[in-house]
């Protein structure tokens, strides 16, 4: 039989449950479950030393990705979608980044699960970034997931497109 306390119990989830949402959207806490960064809870920052950052996709790369089985959540960005959260890396000539079939390599070192694929996760055709070595630009690479949909098939990110910089608070 129901009691009261299961009822209340119940009820309070519930409230937290709409009201997070909620409330995550209007303060500068958001909530990652992707799998390209770890998951969990971040500050959103203007620090640009910051690793992550949440950027917005050209539509015409956000038009491929979906192509491709990329479902996001919905947002401020174009095509009504959530900025997509990454770590970032500056090329530069000091510093430059190389793209090659094997992945990125960075100051002499091959970043792990960042070797383009051929095919998606659902099976979709992906046309990676050309190979080469970059000497500008910030680049999206996530090194957490080998199918994360990143700066290998969508090359240096266009500033402009940076919403903000991201903290991690509690992760998993």
């Amino acid at each position: 039989m129901l009691t009261i306390r299961t009822a209340l119990i119940g009820l309070a989830f519930v409230c937290v449950a709409v009201a997070l949402p909620v409330a995550l959207s209007t303060s500068s806490l958001l909530f990652n479950g992707s799998d390209s960064i770890p998951i969990g809870l971040y500050q959103r920052t203007r620090n640009s030393g910051d690793r992550y950052i949440g950027f917005c996709l050209p539509m015409t790369v956000l038009t491929a990705a979906k192509k491709t089985g990329l479902a996001l959540p919905n947002g401020n960005c174009p095509g009504g979608v959530a900025p997509i959260l990454k770590p970032h890396f500056a090329a530069s000539p000091e510093q430059p980044i190389s793209l090659t079939s094997e992945g990125f390599v960075i100051g002499g070192k091959l970043l792990p699960n960042t070797a383009p694929k051929p095919r998606s996760r659902t099976g979709a055709a992906l046309t990676h970034y050309p190979f080469g070595l970059y000497t500008n630009g910030v680049w999206a690479i996530s090194t957490f997931n080998p199918d994360s949909f990143d700066s290998r098939y969508f090359g240096p990110l266009d500033p402009k497109a940076i919403q903000f910089h991201a903290r991690p608070l509690w992760t998993k």
